[in-house]
């Protein structure tokens, strides 16, 4: 189970203490809106952390360090390609360039470093995956998470003194005066070797080996030397093209995180940079698929459509196609995407559901059962079958096929609320209470199938039932059949003033039904009103 919030309702020390008290496992991700980075936690231990923008291999660190060469990086990953099984550092620790010990050191101070990095976030959100690991081929060790939270508040003090007096992050910074005869430590020699007149303090964050603390440390510090200083004529502004791969990858978190905005923000960097995008303008169409706005994504699809006909550019158009009503429209881009994976499941699902909205039933039928005997796992073939089979005068079959669903996924209450709708209908009262209260003790709160059973009730006027069940309802999902009847059963119950309130609500809502006006008129006359 997913565990979400807010950085500004729960601070993000606190956050990872319940999670490594609770002896939880899984993926902590996190963001303050311009980056994005991953802390896992295994039984309560942090095992490693990667931020996304400003992501260092191991092997790169290591040669950036000198701690090897780039030469026997690559004989590494020439071997790590053959023994796929093997992490990177068990190969440098095998192949003797580096020993346990100093693999472990420099791990955690990547871990340490990126951590510390993300307490300076104070707003932003973050989301709990349990049961998510990092991928086989990283090394992982673990951490104290006191100590290091620890730590990390004390960097965070030394940040708050320094922070205001540092340019934002988007600044360019230059350097200034003669630095020969000044005596410099190899951070600031490096450093300043970063700067060349056009990188962002921000760039210089990301290529910096000193990690953010010590990388602001020095900076602030050539500033304070006067070494550092913003350029006296401001640069004309050009467009943010930033890192192709970064905008890609932080833009795919945002969005599989839901944060819509940002990785929208991320895919028009990118779209900025080549109009044509197939891949920007892919989730471009999928951020407006999930806003519900479908025209917008078929927009953005058919622009990567025209670009690349890809397996996933084609479902989706056929999915959007679909959601339009364009129903001849989504069959033609699923044929073509079956053309590349005839395999493919979803696929296949969307064309029963094309060729069911078009009414033929027939052509739908022959897909779902098919998908049934391919892959018995998938929901959506026991949701559309049956209604099939009851449009052709088959309710046997149907009812059949609704117990087999009901069998095969016991804990989905649609299931028990479809074949209680249709008992109903061929006169099996019993059998269709049955599964009404089995299906709603499945979901307490779900509201159709509150309706369906209050419905059932009304009619077989058990009305004090029915009532309890209406009232479950949300004020704002009550049509005016339901204040309708809820009118009816408080006036059998002797409350006229509280069915005249009903049926006002009723009648506001449909006006034309000539019954609720009646019933009103009705009531005023015998009240004397």
């Amino acid at each position: 189970m997913a565990i979400k919030g807010s950085l500004s309702e729960a601070s993000l020390p606190d956050v990872i203490q319940l999670l490594t008290y609770s002896n939880k496992s899984g993926c902590l991700s996190v963001t303050d809106g311009r980056n994005f980075a991953n802390i896992f936690i295994k039984d309560g231990k942090i095992i490693y952390a990667t931020m996304l923008n400003r992501k260092q291999r191991l092997g790169n660190i290591l040669v950036t360090k000198k701690i090897i060469d780039s030469e026997t990086l690559t004989q590494a990953l020439k071997i790590q390609k053959s023994e796929k099984t093997k992490r990177l550092g068990e190969i440098l620790i095998e192949i003797g360039v580096i020993s346990e010990e100093v693999l472990k050191k420099e791990l955690m101070s990547q871990i340490e470093q990126t951590i510390f990095n993300m307490l300076t976030w104070e707003s932003g959100y973050f989301n709990f995956e349990t049961d998510l690991l990092p991928p086989p081929e990283e090394y992982t060790i673990q951490l104290s998470t006191q100590e290091l939270l620890l730590e990390g508040a004390r960097r965070i003090d030394e940040w708050r003194q320094i922070e205001n007096k540092i340019p934002p992050f988007e600044t360019v910074l230059v350097r200034k005066g003669d630095t020969k005869d000044v005596p410099l430590t190899t951070e600031e020699q490096k450093i300043l070797e970063l700067i060349d007149g056009s990188r962002t303090i921000d760039d210089v964050l990301k290529l910096s080996e000193f990690g953010f603390f010590g990388t602001s440390r020095v900076i602030y510090g050539l500033l304070s030397a006067g070494l550092l200083a913003e350029p006296e004529k401001k640069l004309d502004s050009k467009k943010a093209t930033g890192d192709i791969s970064e905008c890609k990858n932080l833009g795919f978190a945002f969005y599989k995180t839901g944060m819509y905005n940002e990785a929208e923000r991320e895919y028009n960097k990118l779209l900025e940079v080549n109009g044509n995008d197939t891949e920007a303008l892919f989730y471009s169409g999928l951020i407006q698929l999930a806003r519900g706005h479908h025209d917008a994504a078929r927009i953005n699809l058919l622009r990567s459509y025209g670009q690349d006909r890809r397996v996933s550019v084609l479902t989706n158009l056929g999915y959007v196609c679909l959601k339009l009503g364009f129903n001849e429209e989504a069959i033609e881009y699923l044929e073509q995407a079956e053309d590349l994976a005839s395999d493919n499941m979803k696929i296949k699902c969307n064309m029963g559901i094309a060729f069911y909205k078009m009414a033929n039933l027939d052509e739908a039928s022959k897909i779902f059962k098919e998908i049934i005997v391919e892959s018995p796992e998938i929901i959506t073939p026991y949701i559309y079958l049956p209604i099939i089979y009851l449009k052709q005068g088959n309710s046997e079959e149907s009812a059949s096929l609704l117990n087999d669903a009901i069998d095969r996924f016991p804990r989905l209450a649609v299931f028990k609320n479809n074949l209680a709708v249709l008992y109903e209908n061929i006169d099996k009262a019993g059998e269709a209470e049955k599964l009404y209260r089995q299906a709603l003790e499945t979901t307490p709160r779900d509201e159709l199938i509150c309706r369906n059973l209050a419905d059932f009730y009304y009619e077989a006027q058990i009305l004090g039932a029915a009532k309890e069940l209406y009232e479950k309802i949300s004020i704002d999902k009550r049509d005016w059949q339901i204040l309708f009847r809820l009118g009816n059963i408080h006036l059998r119950q002797g409350d006229q003033d509280k069915a005249l309130h009903l049926w006002v609500q009723a009648r506001d809502l449909n006006p034309s039904e000539r019954t609720i006006t009646q019933n009103i008129e009705l009531l005023q006359k015998s009240d004397g009103k």
